[in-house]
């Protein structure tokens, strides 16, 4: 299939498993350059190195994407490594499974502030 992403730089949020890892995936073979996170670094570095292995050009930090300065910093260290974003995949989420107000605060940072922090930082 030829979605035309041959040359584009693609960003993945939560990119180490499951769909973000599907995701990051099709864009490489699909001839992008892909940055990925995730909060587990030992996934990260493993996802890079494979996406690498199946001659993709991939960029990766471990952090917490409900740390907005922490992700503002990842998008611009991953435009610096594949000189520029075309596309930003929000995918991470906390799939928070409580009811409590510091769980709930947790998934609107994850879940949504992700999602506006990393449009933001991805314009232009």
């Amino acid at each position: 299939m030829d979605l035309g992403l041959k040359g584009r730089r693609a960003l993945v949020t939560g990119g180490t498993r499951g769909i973000g890892r599907s995701i990051a995936f099709l864009l490489a073979a699909e001839g992008a350059s892909v940055a990925i996170c995730a909060r587990d670094e030992k996934a990260v570095t493993a996802t890079v190195a494979e996406l690498e292995a199946k001659g993709a050009r991939a960029f990766g930090a471990a952090f917490d994407v409900g740390k907005g300065e922490d992700l503002r910093r990842f998008v611009a260290d991953a435009a610096a490594a594949l000189g520029g974003i075309d596309c930003a995949v929000a995918n991470a989420s906390a799939l928070s499974e409580g009811s409590s107000e510091e769980e709930f605060r947790r998934a609107y940072d994850v879940d949504l502030m992700h999602t506006r922090n990393l449009a933001e930082a991805s314009l232009p």
